[in-house]
């Protein structure tokens, strides 16, 4: 996926500033490298560990509490570029803005829907997985 960013560049002509829109254009980073490791020991609360097992169980290698600049996220898709969230920091405007800035999918999560139905949030972490894997196709 090709993304497109228009900027405006001042240049001098002669006795003249002339502003100008340029266009510039970036490829979407490929995939990233994840050395594998078994981080189950840093989850901090019982339904992230549920989460973290039923992924790695699915192939996937879960990164928990990975520092984002200055933030942190509490459970990473590294290769995918998801951010699993809890909901409580849903609030925070400036992480959202900037994990999207970085390229991140965030999806958040609620402790009680995870102890009851994990099925619909694997669900939807399997989704935005695919749909990475379809953009790099």
């Amino acid at each position: 996926m090709i993304m497109m960013k228009i900027r405006w560049k001042t240049h001098r002509f002669l006795f003249m500033k002339v502003t100008l829109p340029t266009l510039s254009l970036r490829r979407k980073k490929p995939p990233f490298l994840v050395p594998v490791n078994l981080e189950e020991h840093k989850c901090q609360k019982e339904c992230e560990r549920k989460l973290y097992q039923a992924l790695f169980s699915q192939n996937y290698y879960v990164t928990p509490y990975l520092e984002c600049g200055r933030f942190v996220i509490n459970l990473a898709l590294i290769p995918f570029r998801i951010a699993i969230i809890d909901e409580k920091q849903a609030g925070n405007e400036k992480l959202e803005k900037a994990l999207k800035k970085d390229g991140w999918r965030v999806i958040y999560y609620n402790e009680e829907e995870l102890n009851h139905n994990i099925k619909s949030i694997l669900l939807q972490i399997q989704q935005e997985a695919h749909s990475y894997k379809q953009l790099l196709s």
